[in-house]
């Protein structure tokens, strides 16, 4: 049995990778009645059934290791979060709501800051970008108007032998990065819609591209996501920092000034930022609030 995963699905199509060439398969009987669909990203087992025309037929879904919901992308090693230093000016909201998001999920982020350039040594934005170091976040300031100083090959090199997702908020440089990495990427797109006679129907947003021996996907950025379905209590436990803090409560939030809570008292001691912890707080109150519109 042949195996390899998809990198897309269009329709009742999922396009599997298999040895450099990519068959159009449809799911057999067995996984169109089960209650798991095909998506992105899924590692598969099929039959080519034509070998001339790279077609193919599903016949079984491997366990997922990890899956986001929007979009739909399974088995991924690391999100790279884009954020931008100016122009926009950093929201530091905005990438820490993504940022515990991802940890919720158990996901591996990677910060990359863009328009670097715009910056001076000084400034308060690059000094917080900076901080996310210091907690172990793997972190790249890069600068998209020159593709080969040592902190952009870093950041290739981070992408090598892994499956990752972009996202990030709206002009932050997201689209910009990923035409550096793989040149014309969206113009590409475009190509293969019309290789596959699918034409315009075939843009999705649940897509992985290939960079030499790694996936990059491309998503819209999780700005329309709510913490729908998520507690308090397991944003609480998820953030790395926390974690290390080791508070001694199970429960708690750290939010409140609960005598010997470790996480306040880090904050407290300027041992951790309170700029990231105010957003925590704003995220916690975020999902009170949602929780309290749901009951009425």
């Amino acid at each position: 049995m042949n195996k390899g995963i998809i990198l897309k699905i269009l329709s009742e199509y999922a396009y599997v990778l298999f040895e450099k060439n990519l068959y159009e398969c449809k799911a057999t009987g067995k996984i169109r009645h089960s209650n798991i669909k095909p998506t992105t990203g899924d590692y598969v087992e099929f039959e080519i059934i034509d070998e001339k025309n790279f077609k193919g037929s599903l016949t079984n879904i491997l366990e997922r290791k990890n899956e986001l919901y929007r979009p739909r992308i399974a088995n991924i090693d690391q999100v790279v979060i884009i954020t931008s230093l100016r122009d926009p000016l950093l929201n530091t909201y905005t990438l820490n709501k993504y940022l515990f998001f991802v940890e919720l999920l158990n996901i591996k982020p990677v910060l990359a800051f863009t328009k670097v350039d715009l910056t001076q040594d000084n400034d308060e934005e690059l000094v917080k970008a900076n901080a996310y170091k210091k907690f172990g976040y793997e972190v790249y300031l890069i600068n998209n108007m020159i593709k080969t100083d040592k902190e952009w090959m870093s950041f290739l090199k981070s992408l090598e032998n892994k499956t990752s997702v972009f996202t990030g908020q709206t002009g932050a440089g997201k689209s910009t990065t990923l035409n550096h990495i793989i040149p014309n990427l969206f113009e590409k797109t475009q190509e293969i819609s019309k290789a596959l006679n699918r034409g315009k129907h075939t843009t999705t947003k649940n897509e992985l591209f290939i960079y030499k021996d790694a996936l990059i996907g491309d998503t819209p950025g999780f700005s329309s996501f709510e913490y729908k379905e998520i507690s308090q209590e397991e944003i609480a436990m998820s953030i790395n920092f926390f974690k290390q803090a080791n508070c001694k409560f199970t429960n708690c939030l750290h939010i409140n000034k609960t005598p010997g809570c470790n996480v306040i008292k880090a904050v407290e001691n300027n041992k951790f930022p309170d700029f990231i912890y105010k957003d925590y707080v704003k995220v916690q109150l975020e999902i009170e609030d949602q929780n309290k519109r749901r009951k009425y």
